[in-house]
């Protein structure tokens, strides 16, 4: 990148920071200052402290783990885990992973306690989890009706711009309060914000498949999802790069217009066929745009990769705001779902745009189809949370665990 790309992207984040924070008018009266949020901390508890813990099922959070093993043996072990403020290096873990491997159903909830310390999660931000899935879609090689919406490929003329980089090396505090990696595009010589959904057009050979508009955009809302096309093949639409505008949802914006009585998929999928010329400016309502990889699916039963490079496991993986936990903790939520306690043990895979607001904001993986999104569909409440450590770390303060926040 040139020095005048790197400017350009320190006087935008400054832009930013002034256009979020105005001067405050003389005339405005005084208001009393917001009472602080709990800083982010651990604090050691007992694994009868936790509500649900004697009773859940802890198979698919030992199959997340041993997947998330398997990525931390291609790592050196004095390297750090992916984000967050705890979990010391890759080689604190590695013995528990080698446990892992010789568990037998039944055991998981002896290995768990036998081998790591609860700690209860103390912090502000939005205390709530909500729950994703993988779509499995209907899908054609070329457009034809109603398969006309294309599913992109990552843009060949997009930058990602890692702050993290920049924070370290300017030792700069502002960037390093920036989200991690912007993506834009370079125009005369300036690195610019990628352009809106509604400015997007496709390059020649840039998609790889078609869809029906609501499913693709049901795709581009969960992250990635699995299309099954008219031959009977499978391949999976893999998550590539999203052009970094806020999400809005364009189902909402219906409803809020009184075009849409409810904001379901199938109202959407309908209103749509209704209304095939409206279906550019609905959609454009959200300026969020999600480009896919093409991937062959090697295994049915896992799921998409997450963020930490791991495939899903339905029940077994949790999207989670990487400043505060490191992709691969294990975290127990004791929380609600449909009016019932929801007690899960979980591990951090993933994360999301509407995940990223504090250390107990979580979106919990359901699976594949259309059970799990009907599943998912009725995940929305309350939740607290705890996190396990390695018990080699009990003997020392959970302080002495902290780290940087690299994400």
């Amino acid at each position: 990148m040139s020095v005048r790309a790197a400017l350009g992207i320190s006087l935008l984040l400054a832009l930013a920071a002034c256009a979020s924070s105005p001067t405050p008018s003389a005339r405005a009266p005084a208001r009393p200052a917001p009472a602080a949020a709990p800083q982010f901390r651990l604090q050691p508890a007992r694994f009868s402290d936790i509500p649900g813990w004697a009773t859940s099922d802890f198979a698919p959070a030992l199959l997340a783990f041993k997947r998330q093993c398997d990525s931390w043996r291609n790592r050196t072990p004095d390297a750090g885990l992916s984000g967050g403020q705890y979990g010391g290096d890759v080689g604190k873990w590695l013995p528990v992973c080698d446990v892992a491997a010789t568990i037998l159903p039944g055991q998981e909830h002896w290995f768990f306690e036998t081998y790591f310390d609860p700690q209860l999660v103390i912090g502000g931000g939005e205390a709530r989890l909500t729950s994703y899935f993988e779509p499995v879609i209907e899908a054609s090689r070329v457009p034809v009706y109603p398969f006309t919406e294309p599913l992109l490929r990552r843009p060949t003329d997009m930058l990602t711009v890692d702050l993290g980089a920049f924070a370290e090396a300017y030792d700069n505090d502002a960037l390093r309060g920036a989200p991690r990696a912007l993506n834009g595009k370079v125009i005369d010589g300036k690195v610019e914000p990628y352009p809106k959904r509604e400015a997007i057009t496709p390059a020649p050979g840039q998609a790889f498949a078609y869809a029906h508009p609501a499913d693709v955009y049901n795709l581009q809302v969960q992250g990635s999802g699995r299309l099954h096309f008219q031959d009977g093949q499978q391949e999976r639409a893999q998550y590539a790069a999203q052009n970094g505008y806020k999400w809005n949802s364009a189902l909402g914006a219906l409803k809020s217009s009184g075009q849409l009585p409810s904001a379901t998929w199938d109202g959407f999928r309908q209103w749509m066929d209704a209304n095939p010329t409206a279906i550019r400016g609905a959609l454009d309502a959200d300026p969020s745009y999600v480009f896919f990889d093409e991937q062959p699916i090697t295994d049915y039963s896992a799921g998409p990769r997450g963020a930490a490079g791991v495939p899903l496991t339905a029940m077994g993986s949790i999207a989670v705001d990487p400043a505060y936990h490191p992709y691969g903790a294990v975290i127990f939520v004791a929380g609600v779902y449909d009016g019932y306690a929801f007690d899960q043990l979980l591990v951090a895979q993933d994360t999301g745009g509407a995940i990223r607001r504090g250390p107990m904001r979580g979106d919990v993986f359901a699976g594949s189809g259309a059970a799990a999104g009907a599943w998912a569909e009725k995940m929305n409440g309350p939740a607290r949370w705890w996190t396990l450590l390695p018990r080699q770390f009990s003997n020392a303060p959970v302080a002495s665990l902290a780290r940087a926040p690299t994400g």
